[in-house]
């Protein structure tokens, strides 16, 4: 049998998970001296609240699992003959996938590593995808990679920060395309590419959100998507807007809507969404 292993950023909801088999190792955040493993001690809803409530206090920092981890979890799959398709977020915001194929070359069985470039529900629904296809038994290994592949060319992801001070305290600004300080109060709005953060607008105030929206919106009306993912921080009307609106205009498209993981909450702070869909590959 294939086994599909993911990290915690998927944002897959744990029912799911146990339905499907999919195997989830947990990034790590520590805040001071206090370490916890994402969607396990800690989610997107408790980070946000810790950030509200000590705004002074130490800033989180996450961490990747170590090769350690993976390759133990790599041999208990592989120990009776199965063999591993380890998907993972994209490597802009973590090595995640990195301690992954390191740890695949260790590992006594065979895993391949597959990095997404993106993260999240994009994350998501490609690796519950794979694991349907995987516990069907009627694909190979190679042949479920070129689906992953395909879901891949076929996904967008879209983040909408209210500031970039999580971005730029996070170590991680200079992998969007540069940004300056001088922008951190405004609000900004990316689009996860393989190898960088392309900042497509923005501006002051809430209006920005708004008035990106109806662009997308216009941007993708002629699409058809079999998947169509929100997720945010914070207060959720402007994101309740975007369902609305997509599920207006795609109503045959499933759509989550889900509060984001404490990794991805952790670089965008309060206040954010994420727009992330795939068309139709099949």
């Amino acid at each position: 049998m294939i086994k599909i292993v993911t990290d915690s950023t998927a944002l897959i909801p744990d029912k799911i998970v146990k339905e499907l088999g999919i195997k989830v190792i947990p990034l790590n955040v520590s805040i001071g001296e206090q370490s916890f493993k994402d969607d396990i001690d800690i989610n997107g809803k408790k980070l946000i609240k810790n950030l509200e409530d000590n705004p002074k206090g130490d800033f989180p920092i996450t961490s990747q699992p170590s090769i350690g981890d993976f390759v133990e979890l790599y041999n208990s799959l592989t120990a009776n003959g199965d063999t591993v398709l380890s998907i993972h977020m994209t490597d802009l915001l973590s090595g995640t996938v990195h301690a992954a194929q390191q740890a695949a070359q260790i590992a006594d069985g065979t895993v391949k590593v597959i990095n997404t470039h993106f993260i999240d529900q994009s994350l998501g629904h490609i690796v519950t995808s794979a694991a349907k296809l995987a516990n069907s038994n009627e694909y190979n290994l190679d042949e479920i990679s070129a689906a992953v592949d395909k879901m891949i060319e076929n996904s967008n992801l879209y983040i909408g920060a209210s500031t970039l001070e999580n971005l730029v305290r996070g170590g991680r600004i200079s992998k969007a395309k540069g940004i300056i300080s001088k922008l951190i109060n405004l609000h900004v709005i990316f689009e996860v590419l393989p190898k960088d953060m392309d900042l497509q607008v923005k501006g002051r105030g809430k209006k920005t959100f708004t008035k990106w929206l109806d662009k997308y919106c216009e941007s993708v009306k002629d699409e058809q998507f079999e998947f169509i993912g929100i997720s945010y921080t914070g207060d959720d009307t402007f994101p309740l807007v975007i369902k609305k609106r997509l599920g207006e205009m795609f109503p045959d498209a499933e759509i989550s809507m889900l509060y984001t993981s404490a990794i991805v909450a952790t670089h965008t702070g309060n206040d954010a969404f994420a727009v992330m869909t795939c068309k139709k590959w099949s």
